[in-house]
């Protein structure tokens, strides 16, 4: 029974372990939420990064999944606030002085119109990525998932942007 007791705090303490190594390996990456940007942007301003995304998107997840292991885009993550938007929020956002809200398309579906407006005319596809300047000017528009190569060539233009 001593046994049994023992392999047990070893199996918890070995899994303490490499769950810290995990997280540790993986990019520490904390989204803003897209309410404080302008408070943010009053402290201190930097270029923006948006990522629109929902919830049932599994092409989204997948680009999540590979910021997260990105180490670029953790090396330069304090060059500009990045931001992922649920395009189908249902919340009311403030953004630049505007109020933002959840327009219904059908009886479950809609989208948001702030998601709408950063996306620009156009077909709103997912993920899609804005990058805006320090004066809340679109910079870039992409529909679609970026590729390690694509993102490199962002974040490298966005430290370019950095004085």
């Amino acid at each position: 029974m001593n046994m049994i007791a023992g392999f047990g705090k070893r199996c918890s303490v070995w899994l303490a372990i490499m769950g810290l190594f995990t997280s540790f390996c993986n990019a520490q990456i904390n989204p803003v939420g897209i309410e404080k940007v302008d408070s943010l942007m009053t402290q201190h301003a930097k270029p923006i990064l948006i990522l629109l995304s929902t919830d049932w998107c599994q092409y989204c997840r997948m680009q999540k999944n590979q910021l997260r292991k990105n180490k670029d885009f953790a090396k330069k993550a304090d060059l500009f606030y990045y931001v992922e938007f649920d395009a189908e929020s249902k919340d009311d956002i403030l953004f630049q002085g505007k109020s933002y809200t959840f327009k219904p398309t059908g009886k479950n579906t809609g989208t948001h119109e702030l998601a709408r407006t950063l996306n620009g005319p156009g077909t709103l596809a997912f993920p899609s990525w804005v990058l805006l300047d320090r004066n809340y000017q679109v910079l870039f528009r992409h529909g679609g998932v970026l590729t390690p190569i694509q993102l490199k060539k962002l974040l490298d233009a966005i430290g370019d942007m950095n004085p």
